[in-house]
């Protein structure tokens, strides 16, 4: 188990029992990086909602999310995620001060992401973001045109000195090596990337391994995604939703965003969330070793790229 790992089963741990003493009835809440912010060890991730073909549904999901102590909810500019910031904007009308929104572009020019900002802080009911988030990071190219002449983050720089954005993350899931070029390059406040039990049983591409302890170091507030691989790894039995949902936790994370579409989901995983108990290193390495048996390309299709190794499993582009 490397020492990171083991820090943070301490650490967690340690939280664990200081809550159990307390008698503490809430979802536990963990430092989002060096913020300041406070944030629900589970939070809502927007895409389920806002695909919903019921906007009334959606919407009480959002407010039953809030009821029980969810306070990050996660969104972006694009597609379905711009339905669902107006349908936060309108479920926690008068919350504002009281709930966390991160959000997202998945543009790479100043102007167009411009746009989507003014997109977000409109249809969430905000004239300030806690925190925006570079989308979907995934190569060398990419990272020049974020950081090049008109890219997204001289947008960023001026929204921040105009007060209309906190803090400053990013995003990505295809390769961790491009994760932490990103770190290096920028004192980024959080990374959003899958972190789950299906991702540290990958022997060839791990976020856990590889940007997991390069963003603890620094300081960066950790978001996990893709805790349930898509729904992939309990399609295939290999893990249940209780199991994935503590391992995530047993990392150093600030909160792992969750899809939720009807409200017995969000019951589920608040409880679970309420009871939840850090999982050993025996626990975890025991989740691990049984994923590695099932095939990695139906349960981790977003990795991508080609491997060194001859014969290495070959991941399609999502």
């Amino acid at each position: 188990m490397s020492s990171t790992r083991r820090q943070a089963v301490q650490s967690l741990a340690a939280m664990s029992l200081a809550a159990a003493a307390s008698g503490a009835a809430e979802i536990p809440k963990r430092p989002l990086g060096k913020t300041g912010l406070q944030v629900s060890i589970l939070g809502l991730g927007g895409a389920r909602v806002g695909m919903h073909d019921d906007g009334k549904l959606a919407k009480d999901v959002i407010k039953r999310c809030y009821d029980l102590g969810v306070t990050y909810f996660d969104a972006a500019a694009a597609g379905a995620y711009g339905l669902s910031q107006l349908r936060y904007g309108l479920a926690l009308k008068g919350l504002r001060d009281k709930v966390v929104f991160g959000t997202k572009t998945r543009h790479r020019s100043a102007t167009q992401a411009q746009l989507d900002l003014d997109q977000s802080l409109s249809n969430l009911g905000t004239d300030y973001l806690d925190l925006y988030q570079v989308h979907n990071v995934i190569n060398d190219e990419d990272i020049e045109f974020i950081f090049g002449p008109n890219g997204v983050m001289e947008m960023i720089e001026k929204a921040k000195k105009a007060g209309k954005i906190r803090f400053v993350g990013f995003t990505g899931h295809t390769d961790p090596k491009i994760l932490n070029k990103m770190l290096e390059r920028y004192p980024f406040s959080t990374v959003l990337m899958p972190l789950s039990a299906v991702d540290g049983s990958n022997s060839q591409k791990s976020f856990e391994r590889e940007t997991l302890p390069l963003a603890h170091k620094k300081g960066v507030g950790i978001i996990a995604m893709k805790v349930l691989s898509a729904g992939q790894v309990l399609q295939k039995k290999a893990a249940t939703v209780e199991e994935c949902l503590r391992y995530a936790w047993s990392l150093p994370i600030s909160t792992a965003i969750m899809g939720m579409e009807q409200l017995a989901h969000v019951d589920t995983n608040i409880a679970l969330a309420k009871a939840a108990k850090p999982m050993s290193a025996a626990e975890m390495d025991s989740i691990r070793r049984r994923i590695a048996e099932v095939q990695y390309a139906g349960l981790e299709p977003w990795k991508a790229n080609r491997y060194d190794e001859p014969g290495g499993l070959i991941y399609r582009a999502d």
